[in-house]
């Protein structure tokens, strides 16, 4: 594998960003000059892809995105389609729209949301498995509207629409590729069905060479093997050295009240799989033991919900962590870091030139 075949992708922080996870009077609040300086920073530091949160703190995602084309060259964007948010057709049209203004630079986020309490607030009343066939049913449909010339009508067991007609159609061929996570079988069948990039929260070595080896299997009962390419989303700190790393490692977290932790380890109706599997980890980590290995640090999950783990370190142990993660078949890394515009810089000048060293 050459450093070509890895793609990485870093984070707009649409809920507001600041140096620490807990210091409210350092946020900066969510406003498009936020927006634009983290993505120009990420676009400036070699990133492919911004991923744009989709959680009820976080300004819409496809408007900020829609905002950000303009403001950068060649960064893609990663949008979230959520699934009985937005009619099915609609959001066909929607990205196919958005895929021919922008030249191509839109990549597709599925998202079944983390609950049903979440999913409810948004007027859709389907359990966890339940989100996951409509997801099915949803891609199946946008798919077909991508490729049929002339109306046709669908009928799942969610979704019904007669005469469906969507133009335009995609410029990318045959549509902008879809990424999705999850560790639920539920997850794990849609994805192996339909994804062209497996994304898996950062965790041990081991733990993520177990969870590509139950999705390779899914992947190749639906012959798709080849077709799917596996990712990581990490946050990550990189530093001049490894004191340095674990110093700022730890000022993430410092001023971490008992309600943020406790309002943690309460799933608060989230049914995510690997959301409870970050959940678990948070629940057996203590001050004293955060660290799952030299360089992956579980302190955030301590005190919020999502992706958790740290890459943490200085550039060399960065970089060797990364390659580690790339010799296990990782091939598309979604990044964060905090605050973001500063990360970002700091892994485009410290870490990204090893990984870049083929590009001619």
């Amino acid at each position: 594998m050459t450093a070509a075949d890895v793609e990485f992708g870093w984070f707009v922080p649409t809920y507001g960003d600041g140096p620490t996870l807990t210091d409210v009077a350092t946020m900066v609040p969510p406003s498009n000059e936020l927006f634009r300086r983290v993505a120009v920073a990420a676009e400036r530091a070699g990133f492919e892809y911004l991923l744009v949160p989709v959680a009820a703190p976080c300004w819409e995602a496809w408007i900020t995105t829609a905002m950000l084309i303009p403001q950068t060259s060649s960064i893609d964007m990663l949008v979230a389609a959520r699934p009985g948010v937005i009619a099915p057709t609609m959001m066909a049209k929607m990205i196919s729209t958005f895929d021919r203004l922008s030249g191509g630079r839109i990549r597709i986020n599925l998202i079944a949301g983390g609950g049903e309490q979440e999913s409810r607030a948004d007027g859709v009343y389907l359990d966890h498995d339940q989100r996951y066939e409509l997801m099915d049913e949803t891609v199946r449909l946008m798919k077909r509207c991508w490729s049929e010339n002339r109306p046709f009508d669908f009928e799942g067991r969610h979704l019904r629409v007669e005469g469906a007609d969507v133009r335009p159609k995609p410029l990318q061929d045959p549509h902008p590729p879809f990424y999705i996570g999850g560790i639920s079988p539920s997850a794990i069948e849609v994805g192996a069905k339909h994804g062209d990039v497996y994304l898996f929260w950062s965790n041990t070595f081991d733990q993520i060479a177990a969870d590509m080896e139950t999705v390779a299997g899914a992947v190749d009962h639906h012959g798709r093997t080849g077709q799917v390419r596996y990712g990581l989303r990490s946050h990550v700190l990189v530093r001049s050295t490894t004191e340095e790393a674990r110093r700022d490692a730890a000022r993430l977290i410092a001023g971490a009240s008992d309600r943020m932790r406790s309002n943690r380890h309460d799933g608060l109706g989230n049914q995510s799989e690997a959301d409870a599997r970050m959940r678990a980890v948070a629940e057996t980590s203590t001050e004293a033991d955060h660290w799952l290995s030299d360089t992956l640090w579980a302190g955030i999950t301590t005190i919020r919900h999502g992706a958790g783990v740290t890459i943490v370190g200085s550039a060399d142990q960065v970089i060797e962590t990364i390659q580690t993660y790339i010799d296990l078949g990782i091939t598309s890394f979604c990044l964060s870091g905090y605050p973001h515009d500063d990360e970002a810089e700091r892994f485009g000048e410290l870490v990204l030139p090893a990984f870049r060293q083929d590009d001619g």
